[in-house]
């Protein structure tokens, strides 16, 4: 209930307000009294209702004090979505020296509290999970570059040994992208490689064919299988032996062709071997 149209509230109000009336009106009257008497009476009178002011505010101080109720409302922390719906902790909540689990009331007994939700726990694991993602793509990446020809290996340490990074200003970008992909660095490579494979002149098919190559090796990291085979097709018909060998894996890939069945399939009407009459040979009698 609003406090301002609470019947307590407008009579405790209503109360003090005629005390102030009954106040003001006394002060007036003492200053208007004629003799020593009215003055004496009128104080008396003033004193008598300070001391019954005095006592509603102490009645009223007390009633608060004992019967008054102080609600203590309860807080719900609800994350969408849940942590484990996605393979990761629960955040640790914290709030008055008590570990809450993440669904339970949470009692605001103070005005002044803090409610503590640390996500130390999440974060590690997520660290955890990017290191085994980028273990993941060093690894593709490695054995990517080993399917291709070993000049091309050669290249990027020749490269490095020299201190010429190719992708610096005005390097191979094929160069460079098979570099960012044999560290590790699918998104870079791919960017790099695309952009290679629009700008390869045609008078340089195995450079076009290389890094078609190294995309192709990129959508199989990620899955995306049709169109690697499109990507690797191209690379394969200009000549590259990398992109051949990855297709010829992709087509020798389990649950490609379906199992042939390991029991014969009969024909409607036709009987199981097992129920099929067995015909006896006689032989006729020689004479």
């Amino acid at each position: 209930m609003d406090p301002i149209s609470d019947p307590q509230t407008i009579l405790a109000a209503g109360a003090y307000g005629t005390a102030l009336l009954f106040f003001a009106y006394g002060a007036y009257a003492l200053l208007k009294t004629r003799n020593a008497e009215q003055n004496k009476n009128v104080r008396w009178y003033l004193g008598i209702g300070a001391a019954v002011v005095v006592a509603m505010i102490g009645f009223d101080t007390l009633k608060s004090w004992r019967s008054g109720e102080r609600i203590v409302p309860n807080v719900y922390l609800t994350f969408s979505p849940r942590f484990a719906a996605v393979n990761l902790p629960d955040p640790v909540i914290e709030y008055s020296g008590q570990t809450l689990a993440p669904n339970a009331a949470i009692k605001v007994a103070d005005n002044n509290s803090s409610i503590n939700i640390s996500v130390d726990s999440i974060i590690e694991k997520v660290k955890g999970l990017q290191h085994n993602n980028q273990q993941l793509q060093n690894a593709l990446g490695s054995a990517a570059l080993a399917g291709q020809p070993k000049e091309l290996a050669e290249e990027i340490a020749a490269a490095d040994s020299a201190g010429q990074d190719p992708c610096a200003g005005g390097g191979d970008a094929t160069l460079c992208g098979w570099k960012q992909l044999s560290n590790g660095q699918l998104a870079s490579a791919q960017a790099t490689l695309t952009q290679a494979v629009k700008d390869a002149p045609a008078s340089d098919p195995k450079g076009k064919a290389t890094a078609l190559s190294g995309l192709g090796e990129i959508y199989v990291g990620q899955g995306r299988i049709d169109e690697a085979k499109v990507v690797l097709k191209r690379a394969a018909d200009l000549g590259n032996a990398g992109a051949k060998k990855r297709l010829d894996t992709l087509a020798a890939t389990p649950g490609t062709t379906p199992p042939r069945p390991l029991t014969p399939v009969l024909q409607p009407g036709l009987l199981e071997p097992r129920e099929r009459p067995v015909r006896e040979l006689q032989r006729r009698p020689q004479n």
